[in-house]
């Protein structure tokens, strides 16, 4: 009788294939945020891979990211096999990224639970972070049960999603899991504001577990022409002349997040209550409030020797990119970014809408900004 347990069935898939748009232009196409040294002398990918790889091993940790990045993946992690790194023929979202893996890691090891992780996160934490991802692999192995990671919101925060708690479920090793009774993506202030004071709802921190025939069963049923385009792809891996029937069936599949693939549709899931601490890199007011600050309350993130002179200026940030000095005078709570080719200057309160400009770029075409 196998001793095997669902430890010696877990991996890891980091998600390495974003653009962190609002972050622009610190963060750009060229140099995405998860490549980007914040809060250490190591990349965010660099960070997440130690972190999971001190009890996941590097033959069971994939990456998944586009044809953009693969030479700063294998610079950064020169540990994973060039085999476990799938680069997507085209950015098809998250269902896909998520999808492909999932085909690719089940060719070696059908009972494999994955843990689908972010590269662009920062997590404090590690023994509490391990424990949700082990308890999560647990309700995972031990059920036909998808698994999503929450976090007890510090604030109302209106760019993430939420999750509503129902009923416990099971304490693994101290650790709460509940059963999902809805998620929530990015609610208006107020609601938010409702969410975070009912103490029902958690972050929808965006760690998703599940084993594979859990997740294709889910999405044969919950969207099927995503579940058809992976199997064609399946079938087409590691075989002569496969490559081209993969692109062209990866060109063909519905350009779907998983929350909208799954999370929002599947009746099966559950959620792990970490006890960590966790921030999503998603704007330079979050990126403010985990930078070391001065007496003054201003963080300076210093590229290529840029320096920055402050007079009169309080709780604001600078981002100083190349051999240059910003210099700022009666500033308060603004973010201002000077990099080779632009510079942005914004209300901290208004960081998200960095991502407004980042659409006109696009709009415009001007590709040698972004």
């Amino acid at each position: 009788m196998s001793n095997e347990t669902f430890k010696d069935h877990i991996y890891a898939l980091i998600f390495c294939g974003g653009g962190g748009t609002r972050l622009w232009p610190f963060s750009k196409d060229a140099r995405p945020k998860q490549f980007l040294k914040i809060n250490g002398d190591k990349t965010l990918v660099r960070q997440t891979f130690e972190r999971i790889n001190s009890f996941i091993p590097a033959e069971r940790i994939w990456i998944v990211t586009t044809p953009d990045y693969p030479d700063e993946v294998a610079e950064e992690l020169p540990e994973i096999p060039k085999k476990q790194v799938l680069v997507e023929p085209a950015r098809r979202n998250t269902a896909m990224a998520a999808g492909l893996g999932a085909v690719a890691i089940r060719k070696l090891d059908p009972q494999a639970i994955i843990v689908n992780i972010w590269s662009d996160q920062l997590i404090t934490g590690q023994k509490e972070h391990e424990k949700a991802i082990l308890a999560g692999a647990s309700v995972a192995w031990n059920g036909d049960n998808l698994v999503a990671l929450g976090i007890k919101p510090r604030y109302a925060h209106t760019g993430l999603g939420y999750i509503k708690k129902g009923e416990v479920f099971d304490v693994i090793d101290g650790v709460e899991v509940y059963k999902v009774e809805k998620f929530t993506e990015k609610p208006k202030k107020e609601v938010a504001k409702k969410m975070v004071a009912s103490g029902s709802y958690l972050w929808h921190e965006g760690t998703l577990i599940w084993r594979i025939e859990t997740f294709m069963r889910a999405l044969s049923q919950y969207s099927p022409e995503t579940f058809n385009r992976l199997e064609e792809i399946a079938q087409n891996l590691d075989k002569a002349g496969g490559k081209d029937k993969i692109i062209k069936t990866y060109l063909s599949a519905p350009d779907m997040s998983i929350d909208v693939a799954l999370a929002e549709k599947a009746p099966n899931f559950y959620t792990v209550s970490g006890q960590y601490e966790w921030y999503d890199l998603g704007d330079f007011s979050v990126l403010w409030q985990i930078s070391k600050k001065d007496k003054e309350g201003n963080s300076l993130i210093s590229l290529d020797d840029g320096k920055w002179i402050g007079i009169d200026t309080f709780d604001s940030m600078v981002v100083s990119e190349g051999k240059r000095i910003v210099a700022t005078v009666g500033l308060t709570d603004i973010v201002v970014v000077a990099t080779d080719n632009a510079v942005l200057v914004i209300p901290k309160a208004l960081a998200q809408k960095v991502k407004k400009i980042v659409e006109k770029l696009k709009e415009e075409k001007s590709k040698d900004f972004l």
